[in-house]
């Protein structure tokens, strides 16, 4: 068997007008240009739809032609007025933003395979046979002509109440399956941090060897960062927070290998030996990044083998699971449902609807009953209580605070007129954020200009994870910042508490703070204890620069760690120590409470960081359990967020990752710059030209488009005039050139004047002569199982093909989109933004005046807009110095 080979321009011989004028770019492929008509029972013709149509629109096309014209001096484009083509100079220039990603396609499948396989479902549920058995029976030709179908409403919705179970069904598993995962991981991290913290401690405050306590301390968290890094060598994508990627794929992207499994088990090995290891971690990120893994993978239980569940295997259903999970996530890190559902909806599922919401309201609520659940079963020994719910929060059995026993008197309180200090303070949480994120993208952009092996990567975990660990044991050690306050006062339990150098009765502040898990004590401590003298202004100070800067660093380095966590705590020690200090230098008559300044301070921080709003507020306010909370929080979230965006000029921690990287992402709206300039979508089209295929296309020309050109999507246009009918993506052509049975042969191949043109005869021998014209085409369960998840690229394309293969045609038409969106191209580029971003395409293409295709328009051309204002001097700079250096020379300006 040999390869088929080089591919030849099939251009039609006639050229139109439009085409000489150069507005149709690109090529076409295929063709057999009819001479005779030939009837349905003899080949599969899908085109007449589109010829009997075609009638109608000729008239309105001329009209529309008469409008756009073809020239320069048309009436259109004395009414647009000037197009800015700086824009078009920088998309030729850079071809788009992330190229390196690809993207999904949520849009309706239209296709005449995917219809017929719905008349299938529907024809026998009617007469009662099961509804797995395949849908070759009710072809889509037998349907379109009048093959017996009625329509049964009865059948639909019988079809319509067995997906809906089968749907809900996988998102209660998604919930159950996040709850075990949470609970293993979130107690597996705290168990290990406290034996490692209570092992070290022991030594030093039972035997009295300060040394013996240092070194072990650590070792065993130099020795658990390394554990952590290695999943991430192994797994790169499984670094960092995982929200920016969580991010990415739900607005659409694929991101490599993201979402697999192995990746998901890499982030929980990370995330948890850097807990361990008492590095400034979180888990609240890469449990919202495995709940992204197991809702992107629960459609993989929907069987393959029954048709009628079809639909929830699609790109639509697999990123709403996706959501699905991301809500679970925050439930199981926060144990709030309702965080999780507000988070999914603001920061993370791009495409949200009713339905989805009530899909994520499910499932969070499975993931937090099933943790509580498993919670007050392990070691607990009792069922449900509401006054338990203080042990699922966080606060020690042994001894409730007056807090949790709902005496009102121990509340944080605040009066009306500190509304305006929660303004103060979320403006400086705006400020400090946007400190973290100048410093932290300054670092990130070191780190890949150093391009680190992965050697130097793990010394950089190496050194960071020992600076950490010798600052959390030797600073409490230090006489200036020690400090010892009696016990008895306090309201939590002894357990929360460390002696370190303190004499018995005492506590260390600086230590109780620095050694103890900072989410399930640290913040606990500081949102709680009311008096002043449990944490003075040195120790607040201290423990929270110690995380906060630590954090900067570390954040982005080669292991798996969440930052909401610390950025709570530091937040909180800041907010307590500003409290502290006023109350002692400024104010004299009125009294701050210090937790409530805590609690302000850790929403302002993380919210100046992260730059979200309604899911910080809830976690917040669900973290103290005061709900009359809710006003201030929301106040300095609004705040940090506002001032954080003005003072650093850049978004959020997670949208400066996802530029670093290049992601292609697309906001809700199209760039404010791209809104007010003059760009067009003929502007803003993919560089190279568009390559349209024809609906009848030889197997060589097909294997020969897709060797060469790397595009996802080709529009599909018809045989006769050139004008759009379809669009068929690259995954579908390369799982039908495996169908050999589909290929069938044309007869006589004349060229004339160098051109080629095919002729059809009347009878058109199919590729295998036993088999009919109802089955020479693929039912939509034959294509998709067709379709290899490892695509071919480069010559392995057609590579099972002989040249006796090559010589066959394909027919594209029933497996093609039908009627895909476009775009005209002298309509905006915020409309096609707009158009493209609302309904999560892929692709999206530009036609002229006849409905020919012109060009292509893809995520990464339209995330250059937010380039706009920013980029087109250097690109102007580059094309003057290109002037210069050819005029010089004696070269043509390729510019003028």
């Amino acid at each position: 068997m040999t390869a088929v080979g080089n591919y030849g321009s099939l251009e039609p011989k006639g050229k139109s007008a439009a085409a000489d004028r150069g507005e149709t770019r690109g090529v076409r492929f295929g063709g057999l240009k009819s001479s005779a008509s030939t009837s349905s029972e003899e080949r599969i013709e899908s085109d007449s739809w589109f010829h009997r149509d075609f009638s109608i629109r000729g008239g309105f096309g001329q009209s529309v032609r008469n409008l756009f014209g073809g020239g320069r001096g048309s009436m259109i484009e004395s009414l647009l007025g000037p197009t800015d083509h700086s824009f078009s100079d920088m998309v030729q220039e850079k071809g788009g933003l992330g190229l390196d990603y690809s993207s999904v396609d949520r849009g309706i499948i239209d296709t005449a395979v995917w219809h017929s396989r719905k008349l299938s479902l529907i024809q026998d549920r009617t007469v009662g046979r099961d509804s797995g058995v395949t849908d070759r029976r009710a072809h889509m030709l037998n349907q379109c002509q009048g093959g017996g179908y009625v329509y049964d409403h009865e059948a639909v919705k019988r079809l319509e109440r067995e997906r809906v179970r089968l749907e809900y069904a996988l998102v209660v598993f998604t919930g159950l399956v996040m709850a075990v995962i949470g609970v293993a991981v979130s107690r597996t991290a705290d168990n290990i941090l406290e034996m490692k913290l209570d092992s070290a401690l022991e030594w030093h405050e039972t035997h009295g060897n300060w040394y013996r306590g240092f070194f072990q301390h650590v070792g065993t968290s130099v020795a658990l960062a390394m554990i952590a890094f290695m999943p991430v060598a192994i797994a790169p994508v499984s670094g960092g927070s995982g929200i920016a990627e969580a991010k990415a794929v739900l607005n659409g992207i694929i991101v490599p290998l993201c979402t697999d499994l192995s990746t998901a088990l890499c982030k929980a090995i990370s995330v948890v030996c850097s807990v361990a290891a008492g590095l400034p971690a979180g888990l609240e990120g890469p449990m919202i990044f495995l709940g992204l893994a197991i809702g992107d993978n629960a459609n993989r239980l929907v069987p393959r083998n029954k048709p009628k569940f079809d639909l929830l295997r699609t790109d639509r259903q697999r990123i709403d699971f996706a959501a699905v999970g991301c809500a679970a996530g925050v439930a199981a890190a926060f144990r709030s449902p309702i965080s999780g559902i507000l988070f999914a909806m603001e920061e993370g599922s791009s495409f949200w609807s009713t339905r989805l919401t009530w899909r994520c309201f499910l499932s969070a609520c499975v993931t937090v009953i099933t943790m509580y659940a498993i919670m007050t079963r392990m070691g607990r020994g009792h069922a449900f209580h509401v006054t338990s719910m203080a042990v699922f929060n966080g606060i020690d059995e042994e001894r409730f605070s007056d807090l949790v026993k709902g005496n009102v008197e121990d509340h944080p309180n605040f009066d009306l007129w500190e509304y305006a200090m929660f303004v103060v303070m979320g403006s400086l949480g705006g400020i400090v954020g946007a400190f973290f994120c100048v410093v932290n993208r300054k670092i990130a952009i070191l780190r890949r200009r150093l391009s680190l092996t992965t050697t130097q990567k793990g010394i950089e975990v190496f050194c960071i994870a020992a600076t950490t660990a010798i600052l959390i044991w030797v600073l409490p050690s230090l006489s200036m910042f020690t400090k010892c306050s009696n016990l008895e006062s306090r309201h939590l339990g002894e357990s929360y508490f460390r002696q370190f150098n303190c004499p018995e009765g005492q506590y260390n502040e600086l230590a109780t703070l620095l050694l103890n898990p900072l989410g399930a004590k640290g913040i606990t401590l500081l949102f709680t204890e009311g008096d002043a003298d449990a944490f003075c202004l040195t120790t607040c100070l201290v423990a929270g620069c110690v995380e906060f800067f630590i954090l900067i660093v570390a954040f982005g380095m080669s292991v798996s760690a969440g930052i909401f966590i610390p950025l709570l705590f530091a937040g909180a020690c800041f907010g307590r120590a500003l409290a502290l200090f006023l109350n002692n230098s400024v104010f004299d008559d009125i009294y701050l409470d210090p937790r409530t300044y805590a609690i302000i301070g850790s929403a302002s921080t993380l919210g100046g960081v992260a730059r979200v709003l309604i899911s910080l507020t809830s976690i917040v306010t669900h973290t103290v359990s005061l709900s009359f909370f809710m006003t201030p929080v929301m106040v300095a979230c609004l705040f940090s967020q506002e001032v954080g965006n003005y003072v650093s000029g850049m978004p959020g921690i997670y949208d400066i990752i996802l530029q670093l990287r290049g992601v292609p992402f697309l906001e809700e709206e199209c760039p404010f710059g791209a809104r007010h300039a003059n760009i067009r979508a003929r502007n803003i089209m993919s560089p190279g030209g568009v390559v349209s295929l024809m609906s009848q296309i030889k197997v060589k020309d097909l294997v020969g488009v897709l060797r060469e050109h790397e595009h996802s999507d080709f529009p599909v246009t018809d045989v006769e005039n050139g004008t759009l009918i379809g669009m068929i993506s690259r995954i579908d052509c390369l799982a039908l050139l495996t169908q050999k049975r589909i290929f069938y042969s044309n007869a006589e191949e004349p060229v004339q004047d160098g051109t080629r043109e095919f002729i059809r005869t009347e009878s058109m021998e199919s590729y295998d002569s036993t088999d009919s014209v109802e089955d020479a085409t693929l039912t939509y369960l034959e294509l998709d199982q067709a379709r290899h998840p490892n695509v071919p690229t480069g010559d392995n394309i057609g590579a099972n093909l002989t040249a006796q293969d090559g010589q066959l045609y394909l027919h594209l038409t029933p497996y093609m989109q039908i009627a895909p969106i476009t775009v005209h191209g002298h309509g905006s580029a915020e409309r096609a933004y707009e158009v493209f971003r609302c309904l999560g395409l892929r692709s999206i293409v530009v036609v002229d005046n006849s409905s020919r295709p012109i060009g292509i328009i893809k995520r990464h051309q339209l995330a250059l807009l937010e380039e706009v204002g920013h980029s087109e001097h250097k690109v102007a700079r580059q094309k003057q110095k290109s002037f210069v250096y050819r005029k010089g020379s004696g070269f043509k300006n390729q510019f003028e």
